[in-house]
């Protein structure tokens, strides 16, 4: 399934006053032990690569260890998905 097709699926809100055209998918790895580490997705409505790392950062306040692997969204993708502005959606 593709990135677009997470956008089609049943219960997904249409937004369409406040859709952005800027966004970034972030993939969360926390360590757990010597184990691999547990990974999160999220798409996050911001126009900058820093307020993305931000936005997610407040979401695991008590785990300093966390990697984020940040990449944009391209301006049709962010419309697909309705992504709206200070959004933060989990991607599955």
């Amino acid at each position: 399934m593709g990135l677009l097709d997470y956008a089609k699926l049943p219960g997904w809100k249409t937004r369409s006053a406040h859709d952005i055209d800027e966004g970034f998918v972030v993939l969360v790895h926390v360590p757990v032990g010597s184990d691999l580490p547990y990974q999160d997705t999220y798409l996050v409505g911001c126009s900058t690569h820093k307020e993305a790392e931000a936005k997610i950062n407040q979401l695991y306040p008590s785990e300093p260890k966390i990697r984020l692997y940040v990449s944009r969204l391209r301006v049709g993708d962010t419309k697909d998905l309705k992504l709206t502005r200070n959004e933060v959606r989990e991607w599955q």
